[in-house]
């Protein structure tokens, strides 16, 4: 008899252990509502997940997280990427599809080439972009203490305005990922893209249509950054250029 009681307690107590490890790994999951509109975007070859991010609208970290990533270098061909809101699974652009600067009609003039940091060899515009902020070039971009730098730091006081180096649309607008602090991220065309990053205040809202040389943001010391600066980065789809390529001399 005490036997038997031994056997039901035990397995009571591993029905409790069950229920308490379920319930640990549902909390840990982002449940989506049955009802959310949304489609699942399959993973092709050259595709990323901040190229798929940018292509539907959404925030990296959001993606990651609801479809539960943790390593978004190992992403594989063939995965399936929930994508909330959205009505339509879009084309996204890969390493093979992708357009470069300077390829389409209306170039303002020919360009030299350089090579972006994944070694991608695209045409640069001289002059295509205005200088963003008045200050003093403190990093370039490329090798920066074993570690590549993606952009170029401009060192200048709290507050100095920051404008938008071409015209454009306003991409995300809010804190980044990876240390970037207060950040904008703008869309122009030829597939480039514009980051401002660690500011202190920001002007514009996602969406938001800018002019080039208005004010977007404010220059401050927000994310992980030693001193009030602008770190302005250039990119071809998703891959960083040369942003001195772009921009007129000082």
């Amino acid at each position: 008899m005490t036997s038997k009681k031994h056997i039901i307690r035990l397995l009571f107590l591993f029905l409790l252990l069950l229920i308490f490890s379920g319930c640990q790994v549902l909390r840990n999951l982002e449940i989506l509502p049955s009802d959310q509109q949304g489609v699942y975007h399959t993973i092709q070859e050259g595709q990323t997940l901040y190229s798929v991010a940018q292509a539907y609208d959404i925030n990296v970290d959001q993606l990651k997280r609801i479809n539960g990533i943790y390593v978004p270098s190992k992403l594989q061909v063939g995965t399936r990427l929930w994508i909330p809101g959205a009505r339509r699974v879009l084309e996204v652009n890969s390493k093979k599809n992708k357009q470069v600067a300077g390829k389409k009609k209306g170039q303002v003039k020919k360009g030299s080439k350089t090579k972006s940091a994944r070694g991608k060899t695209v045409k640069a515009v001289k002059g295509f972009f205005i200088w963003p902020v008045k200050g003093q070039l403190t990093s370039k971009f490329g090798n920066r203490k074993g570690r590549h730098h993606d952009g170029i730091d401009v060192g200048a006081r709290k507050g100095t305005p920051i404008v938008a180096a071409a015209a454009g649309k306003v991409m995300f607008s809010g804190w980044g990922p990876t240390g970037y602090g207060l950040m904008v991220i703008i869309k122009h065309k030829n597939n480039l893209t514009t980051i401002y990053a660690h500011s202190s205040h920001i002007h514009v809202q996602k969406n938001q249509t800018v002019k080039q040389g208005q004010r977007i943001a404010s220059v401050g010391n927000t994310g992980r950054s030693t001193g009030p600066h602008l770190h302005f980065e250039v990119r071809n789809d998703t891959h960083p250029q040369n942003p001195l390529n772009y921009l007129p001399k000082q």
